[in-house]
């Protein structure tokens, strides 16, 4: 853990502190796995992002802008960019997958609810390759084309004997899969007597001679993710990840074969991006320092004050007790991490977001995949616009109403003036 708040009710004494880190590589790993590290000094970060890129909403659809039934979104979990631009998959909580035109008309539902060919689970999420897009439930990835049609279904590959659980994130072209060990919140902070785990290994299964074997991709720290509340007089009541955590983002990548790792624990809130492909090499890193961000002392306040009002109403537990909770297991570093949601995009950018705000607008960076690219964008976005993939000329996501109403919207991208 790291740093409290100054000003407010918070002691940085009573948590563990971080341990240092060296060129964004984590030192000291957790103690039952064999993982890699490495000492190589960051590249000096990029601060100069130029002027602003702005937008202009061009294109929405859902329940009351004129568009049919089927655009009645309940909460959408992904918006990405198929083929060159024409199509738009939206996927949902349901599950439901449609494909529709950027003016909203619907091209395509996709698949169903089920356990046969060409349905998906009830968690699923979305991911691109070269020929269209995989469905992944808790199950398996279900393969379609960019047009929605099936291609085929591939079944999770078999967890390591007497290993931990593993969460399948990418299929890639040759047959093999990326994955992350799973572990629940009170098994990362270490309760029971065993030692907290500070990291875990992004993994590539592949099968040879009719054996999957299992190989170290990359490490990912992650310190400061878990948030267990537990009031006084109560065993472990709350399990979450913390709303401020540092730890490390992914993102994966299917048709490139690699994963995207955004490593935002460097301190001053500094962002690292390195992308390693499925043998575990580097391709690429970026190193990035958005202007600071921390909240003030009386923001602390606020927020604790919200969190243990809602555990103490959902719990029937007295708010003094659940508020001491609340303040002993919440992280907030100071300042706050300059990355809180990362995603690739059409474009062959890297968007992150972090806490920064300008007027009425969110700040996104836009970072250029490649050993050879350089360039950073930093994009305005209006408040309540959750972006979710980009092309060249616009960004797509989702807005809500100040009812809940959830809109698909295509914003254009205007460059700086000059």
């Amino acid at each position: 853990m790291g740093d409290f708040m100054p000003g407010g009710r918070f002691d940085a004494n009573r948590v563990p502190r971080r341990t240092p880190k060296a060129g964004g590589c984590l030192l000291i790993l957790a103690a039952a796995l064999s993982l890699p590290t490495c000492d190589s000094a960051p590249e000096t970060p990029v601060t100069d992002f130029g002027d602003p890129w702005t937008t202009e909403t061009e294109f929405e659809f859902g329940e009351g802008v004129g568009s049919d039934a089927d655009a009645s979104f309940g909460f959408v979990t992904a918006v990405r960019v198929l083929g060159s631009g024409d199509r738009i998959l939206v996927a949902e909580v349901g599950p439901r997958v449609t494909i529709w035109s950027p003016d909203g008309s619907l091209v395509r539902n996709v698949g169903r609810p089920g356990e046969g060919p060409g349905e998906f689970g009830p968690s699923i999420s979305v991911q691109l390759h070269d020929r269209g897009f995989h469905v992944t439930d808790n199950r398996r990835f279900t393969s379609f084309s960019s047009d929605g049609t099936l291609i085929g279904t591939v079944p999770f590959p078999p967890h390591p004997a007497g290993g931990y659980a593993l969460g399948r994130r990418a299929l890639l072209a040759g047959g093999s899969v990326l994955a992350v060990p799973r572990f629940s919140p009170l098994e990362m902070r270490g309760f029971g007597g065993r030692p907290p785990i500070e990291s875990v290994p992004v993994v590539r299964l592949s099968e040879k001679d009719d054996q999957w074997i299992m190989d170290t991709v990359a490490t990912l720290d992650t310190r400061n993710r878990a948030l267990v509340i537990t009031p006084e007089g109560t065993s472990a009541w709350q399990e979450s990840e913390q709303m401020f955590g540092d730890y490390d983002l992914t993102w994966f990548d299917p048709e490139a074969g690699s994963v995207v790792v955004v490593r935002r624990n460097l301190g001053g809130g500094q962002v690292e991006l390195l992308e390693i492909d499925a043998g575990g090499d580097t391709v690429w890193t970026r190193h990035l320092s958005p202007p600071p961000v921390s909240l003030t002392p009386e923001r602390a306040e606020a927020v604790v004050d919200d969190l243990a009002s809602q555990l103490s109403a959902r719990g029937r537990i007295p708010f003094a007790g659940m508020r001491a909770a609340v303040e002993e297991a919440l992280y907030i570093p100071d300042p706050l991490s300059g990355a809180r949601r990362a995603h690739g995009t059409a474009s062959g950018e890297i968007w992150f977001i972090g806490f920064e705000t300008e007027d009425s607008f969110s700040v996104w960076y836009a970072v250029e995949r490649g050993g050879g690219g350089n360039r950073v964008r930093k994009v305005l976005l209006p408040s309540g616009f959750r972006a979710m993939d980009a092309t060249g000329t616009h960004v797509w996501g989702v807005r809500s109403d100040d009812l809940g109403v959830q809109y698909v919207a295509g914003l254009r991208l205007v460059a700086p003036s000059g």
